[in-house]
Parts: structure tokens; sequence; C-alpha cells
């Protein structure tokens, strides 16, 4: 995460609402047009903010998926590609579904909340409305020349319409970030403090962020 802040990817404030997202719960994909714009990094960086303990399984037959416990069924790419980890037809269906078990995390291309929805309730998929409802958070990048950006984050609002809200933005005229967050004031507060740490300790390898983030949490969640 402090790689992604230097590089202007996003900004303190946007990654502690992510912080903060995480630690509720929130099931979360993260979407793009093109390859190579950044959207499994920022997936991997959101899984590095998963609570202690929390197992992360990637899926690859919705069938085989783990039970009991916290997890995180993770899926590499919703897509139609033969490789490790990617789901598309009625497996990627079922792997929606399996939001009742657990925690949702995935990649997709797409560029709007609509791409998502017609890829993911069309044909070519079929998911259950209701388990696309349960995805949390939809978390879109973009690239501007040589800038990768994380363009836009929507947060679900009810499962009748299937309505998400933004609650970050980014600018590109100004190239800044704007942030209207729901969870509680104290909350982001805490998170924001640590993200802020993070980036002044300069903390960049991934066991020292896993250990930076199992601190936040016995801290601040020491019910997890």
């Amino acid at each position: 995460m402090v790689d992604l802040i230097e590089a202007g990817t996003l900004d303190i404030p946007t990654a502690a609402y992510l912080l903060t997202a995480v630690a509720g719960g929130a099931s979360f994909l993260t979407a793009a047009g093109p390859g190579g714009v950044g959207k499994t990094t920022l997936l991997a960086t959101m899984l590095g903010f998963l609570p202690p303990g929390e197992q992360i399984e990637t899926i690859t037959d919705p069938a085989l998926a783990g039970e009991g416990g916290r997890r995180c069924f993770l899926c590499h790419e919703i897509g139609a590609g033969r490789w490790y980890g990617y789901l598309w037809g009625e497996s990627a269906a079922a792997y929606f579904a399996l939001r009742s078990r657990g925690r949702i995390a995935a990649t997709i291309h797409a560029e709007t909340v609509e791409e998502i929805k017609e890829q993911v309730l069309g044909p070519s998929i079929g998911a259950a409305p209701q388990d696309l409802a349960a995805i949390d958070l939809l978390a879109f990048m973009v690239r501007r020349g040589g800038l990768r950006r994380v363009s836009g984050i929507f947060e679900a609002e009810g499962a009748k319409d299937l309505a998400y809200r933004q609650v970050v933005t980014w600018e590109p005229g100004d190239d800044e970030f704007s942030v209207e967050a729901s969870q509680p004031p104290d909350q982001l507060a805490r998170a924001r403090e640590f993200i802020e740490r993070l980036v002044a300790d300069e903390v960049y390898l991934v066991e020292d962020v896993m250990a930076a983030v199992a601190g936040f949490y016995g801290e601040h969640y020491p019910a997890r």
C-alpha cells in the first residue's frame, strides 16, 4: 500500500477507507477495462488488510470450496481464460454464491458498474442478483499515460435495485481524490493514523505489512 500511495495510485484517505471496509467484512471486486492497469495489484494490496487468521482460498471449482472458519474466497479473475484461478459461466455464478459462506475477492474486466452488472448477471455467467448485491465494494482503475489511478470506488446500497453509491472519486484534472465514506469517523480516523504510520515508517515488505496489520487489529478489533 505504501508503494501505491507513493506512486499516486491512491491517497492516504482512500487507503484508510479500504482498510476500514475490509475490517468490516466487505467483499470486493477490483476492475479495469484493459489489462496491465493494476487491478490485480490493488486486489493483492487489499488482501493484505484481511484480519489475522482469515484464510485465503483460491477457488478453481466452487463445489470444492472449504467450509468453516473465516474464509476469503479468491478468484484471480472473473474471465473466460483457462488460467489458474479464472472462473466463467456456471462456475463463476457458483463462485458468487459463496458470499453466503465467506468473503469474496476477485478481479474483473469492466470500466463501469453497469458493465459489471451486464457481465455477471447476463447469459455468460447468469449469477443471481442477490449474490452480486452482496459484493460490498467495486473498485475501478484507469491508466492515463504513465499514471495508474484508482478512478472510483462504489459501495453497495441495497439488493432491491442493485444500486451502488460512489464513495471515492478521482479528479484527473488536479490528480486528487475525494472520499465520502459511510463508516464511522472514529474508525476512519484510526485507519488513517495507521496508514500514515506505514508511510512514515516506509513499510514496504509484505511480511512487515501483515505484522503491522495484525497489530492494528489487535489494538482496534480485538474480537478478530
